[in-house]
């Protein structure tokens, strides 16, 4: 048993001082007034208590990405980013050779257990729109035949995840069996106009990819201008948004914009991580063949400059949205824990409540993550 102790505990709606919290074996057994301390007791000296960060779209870090597909670059991944808060993840694959998505999936599925942050997989294309590829090889976009979800559904108990450009062909197909599949389909990469991203809402959709980045955005048509993704999802209540909060992919007023439309409910932060988070500056690395390198604490194509990703973790992602759009820390930590777990369906994951597992992070007065907790276990710590 632990107990953790003299803390400022961060709930859904509120923080709380003057409470222990108390973890028996992986789960949080009981939240307390202060008792006498004893062995188990782990004084957090004022320090917040924050629920474990679950990140729904991560490709890598410190040189490794999902796609290499074995523990070692797992494991380097994890470690990473539980340095970041992070205490579940879905590993997230690239528009990649069909064959290698599906290796890494096989991978995912089998190391999970061994490694506990994975939660599953995020398969980030390949059906996708070539017009938004962002730095998504076009090389291997390709339409979602029958025989290609067949393939994928084979994981269904792996892959958490997908996102799907609604106007491609075959997409709407597509979406309608994964979501009936229990998997989660997020509309991304796409050019879709308003009735594409309503017939994708209609048949299962209920999320998009990194909003603002690769989706269209409103057009005209003739003598109006039509709703593109963008402007659907942040209308329609059903759909939860990706935030990438780190100052590169969104500015202040659009983090405060997306805030405004969805509400504290229906923002999930992910980080975007590529294999170049934790690198040093002019580092170069490989996102699915293409070459990319880390410049001012990002990642970018380098040949164009296109964003290749991000080099952040879910911690400087919620601080971010403190400094920039103003929103109280709860929120923010809500949108990087109780949000995407709710929306992945990792019921035991994303509170600080009695019954769910001892995923913990201790942060600073100015949020720096000083320990990490997962199923009880510490897994950084400075």
């Amino acid at each position: 048993m632990m107990i953790f102790s003299n803390c400022r505990v961060i709930l859904p709606d509120a923080i709380r001082g003057h409470l222990d919290v108390v973890v028996r074996g992986r789960k949080i057994v009981d939240i307390r007034a202060p008792a006498s301390h004893s062995d188990e007791t782990i004084d957090l000296h004022g320090n917040f208590l924050a629920p474990g960060l679950i990140d729904v779209h991560v490709h890598g870090a410190n040189g490794h990405d999902a796609m290499d597909a074995n523990a070692k670059a797992f494991r380097a991944i994890c470690d990473y980013h539980a340095s970041g808060g992070t205490t579940s993840m879905l590993l997230t694959t690239a528009t990649a050779p069909f064959a290698e998505i599906l290796l890494a999936l096989t991978q995912i599925g089998k190391l999970r257990e061994e490694i506990p942050q994975i939660a599953g997989a995020h398969v980030e294309g390949p059906f996708i729109s070539r017009d938004q590829a962002g730095a998504q090889n076009p090389e291997f976009i390709c339409e979602a035949s029958a025989e290609l979800i067949g393939c994928l559904l084979e994981h269904r108990d792996v892959i958490k995840r997908i996102t799907i450009a609604p106007e491609t062909k075959g997409a709407l197909a597509a979406i309608k069996e994964f979501s009936a599949a229990g998997i989660v389909v997020s509309g991304g990469h796409s050019n879709a106009w308003e009735e594409d991203a309503r017939a994708a809402l209609e048949n299962g959709m209920r999320s998009v990819t990194h909003t603002f980045n690769c989706m269209s955005s409103s057009r005209r048509r003739g003598t109006k201008r039509v709703a593109g993704l963008l402007e659907f999802a942040l209308s329609e209540p059903k759909i939860c948004c990706e935030l990438i909060a780190e100052e590169h992919h969104v500015s202040p007023a659009l983090m405060k914009l997306v805030y405004c439309a969805k509400g504290v409910g229906r923002i999930s932060l992910v980080s975007d991580a590529t294999a170049g988070a934790g690198l040093a500056e002019d580092t170069t690395f490989q996102l699915a063949g293409k070459k990319c390198v880390v410049k001012n604490g990002a990642c970018f194509l380098a040949d164009n400059g296109t964003l290749a990703g991000s080099a952040s973790r879910l911690i400087d992602l919620v601080r971010a949205m403190i400094r920039n759009a103003e929103v109280p820390l709860p929120d923010a930590i809500a949108m990087a824990s109780r949000n995407p777990a709710r929306e992945t369906g990792l019921s035991d994951k994303g509170e600080i409540a009695i019954g769910k597992d001892a995923d913990l992070v201790v942060l600073s007065p100015e949020l720096e993550v000083l320990q990490t907790y997962v199923n009880g276990v510490e897994i950084f710590g400075r």
